[in-house]
């Protein structure tokens, strides 16, 4: 496991008793480059102590116009201050979930992306991710 995404997805799956094949996560090239650069970019763009937690369906065909999109859409998130629900939306044919956590105990990472098969439980992932962030 050389990779955060991978790292990330092992911890959330241990702390919950699980293994990561359960999840149903993908992590090919494409998702690594992906998730790394929304990493970057919202560690950069997000000045508050707050946490984005992000799920992603597969494959992901149209990477770096996803990449492009998903950035304002994070943006617009981080900026409307309404953290009262996940978000939802479709862009180009994948399914994505959002959540914004509000200070995130002593978690160093500010993303959390899981990219995974169809028909997994996107707000499952979302609900495990975010008990791993605020535990640990």
């Amino acid at each position: 496991m050389t990779n955060i995404e991978k790292q990330i997805a092992d911890q959330i799956a241990r702390v919950n008793g699980l293994r990561v094949t359960k999840l149903g996560l993908r992590f090919d090239k494409v998702v690594v480059r992906l998730l790394g650069n929304l990493r970057a970019y919202v560690e950069q763009a997000n000045v508050k102590e707050e946490a984005v937690i992000m799920t992603i369906t597969a494959p992901i065909k149209l990477a770096t116009k996803t990449e492009y999109e998903l950035e304002g859409r994070i943006k617009d998130f981080l900026d409307s201050g309404n953290r009262s629900r996940d978000r939802r939306m479709t862009i180009f044919q994948n399914e994505i979930r959002l959540r914004i956590l509000g200070s995130p105990s002593k978690q160093s990472s500010k993303f959390v992306g899981l990219v995974h098969n169809p028909g997994t439980d996107s707000k499952r992932l979302l609900d495990l991710a975010a008990q791993w962030l605020l535990e640990s």
